[in-house]
């Protein structure tokens, strides 16, 4: 009789349709893990927490942007907590400006996004919109999530990974933001560390 096998647990920095997720079965198919579940962690934070508690066996993160340096909250994690680092990879993200309903851009417009999202895409958004307002959200698919939920006022965007709009069931507004462009993300595949 064949043993009943348990699933690797892989905890990721972030929601479904994340950049991290994408991250996440990139390591999975590379590495050969064959029976696994994502925890949707949100933090990097969170991740390393569950990985020292051995609530999980391994966990992605954004290390760092090309353009905007390294993720701030992921430095103030590692001071915390130890990992030892499987493989890195970088990534093109994809992210995309989604909405609920029609957008009236001669109103106050609210983009909501992870900071570093913000960051790199400030800039254009402050030239496309007359009237804009950039709101941090923890992450930039919780921010899609929280859009589907009507959680944010009307005339309200989201910075968000491409998949998010099918899997939140929210309009693309823009589909390719074009400060996209040359925008990669570095993110970790790591483990407890051995004492």
């Amino acid at each position: 009789m064949a043993k009943d096998t348990v699933p690797l647990k892989i905890g990721i920095q972030g929601g479904e349709g994340s950049t991290n997720e994408r991250a996440c079965l990139f390591f999975a198919e590379k590495h050969g893990f064959q029976d696994f579940e994502i925890k949707y962690l949100i933090t990097t934070e969170a991740v390393l927490r569950a990985l020292n508690n051995g609530e999980i066996d391994y966990g992605t993160f954004a290390w760092k942007s090309s353009n905007c340096g390294l993720v701030e909250e992921t430095q103030l994690a590692i001071k915390k907590y130890k990992y030892a680092k499987i493989d890195e990879q970088e990534f093109q993200l994809d992210h995309a400006l989604l909405c609920n309903s029609k957008i009236n851009p001669n109103k106050l417009i609210r983009i909501f996004s992870h900071p570093q999202a913000l960051k790199q895409h400030g800039t254009l958004l402050r030239k496309e919109f007359k009237n804009v307002k950039l709101v941090p959200e923890i992450d930039t698919a919780i921010a899609a999530e929280k859009m589907h939920q009507g959680e944010y006022p009307e005339n309200s965007l989201v910075i968000a990974p491409t998949s998010c709009a099918k899997i939140y069931r929210l309009k693309v507004y823009i589909k390719d933001i074009p400060t996209n462009r040359g925008y990669l993300t570095k993110i970790y595949l790591v483990k407890k560390k051995d004492d």
